[in-house]
């Protein structure tokens, strides 16, 4: 499966926000570096993502924070946080990705609430179900499967652990019921691995791309 793999510069700062960021955990300060595929939205459908946030905002009088448009992602898994950046990790998960073989399939999160965590302000997300979501977990459980296989000690679960795709519009304290809200429909045509450092601003550093295979789109 074609694939790009970029590593250049990746040490270096990312443009700082204009916008003040809520103060992480210290034990998040000191481990600032995070690595995790996804699903980016594509510019399109971020625009799409970000004009149905807006009236989600106004009709529940949500405070907070919003996610940036160009970080709208669902994220597939993660490879947690770290002290430091780690080149070897990033070839790694590069390599088991490359082993991927999946078709691109549509999306549909059609369903709006906020999930809920032990402190800090609630992500509000969207979320879908059955065939709106069945390619994701498909795509999911072979990234999962790929990244065990290559891993040189046992670390991954030997089973995939359940997960809710989603992705995340906003951060905060109200508690949303679900709800469904205006579809949001795209076709995916391939997953990233990114990079982010706590507190930096724009888009995430793509550090690996991965094409999802036309010829047997469903």
């Amino acid at each position: 499966m074609p694939h790009q793999l970029s590593l250049p510069g990746v040490e270096a700062a990312e443009p700082r926000s204009s916008r003040p960021h809520p103060q992480p955990a210290p034990e998040r300060r000191a481990r600032p570096h995070h690595l995790f595929f996804a699903v980016l939205a594509d510019p399109a459908t971020a625009w799409c993502a970000d004009r149905i946030r807006r009236d989600l905002v106004a009709r529940h009088q949500l405070t907070g924070s919003e996610v940036r448009t160009e970080r709208l992602h669902l994220t597939l898994v993660s490879l947690d946080w770290h002290a430091e950046f780690s080149p070897a990790l990033a070839l790694w998960a590069a390599r088991a990705a490359s082993g991927v073989d999946m078709p691109a399939f549509n999306m549909r999160l059609d369903r709006f609430l906020s999930f809920h965590r032990r402190r800090g302000n609630r992500p509000q997300v969207l979320c879908g179900e059955g065939e709106g979501v069945a390619g994701f977990l498909a795509l999911y459980q072979a990234l999962h499967e790929a990244l065990q296989a290559a891993w040189p000690q046992p670390h991954f679960a030997r089973s995939a652990p359940v997960i809710t795709p989603h992705m995340t519009l906003f951060y905060s304290p109200r508690d949303v019921a679900e709800h469904p809200v205006e579809p949001l429909c795209w076709t995916v045509h391939g997953f990233q691995l990114l990079y982010n450092r706590l507190g930096s601003g724009g888009a995430y550093q793509v550090l690996g791309r991965w094409a999802l295979d036309h010829h047997r789109f469903h």
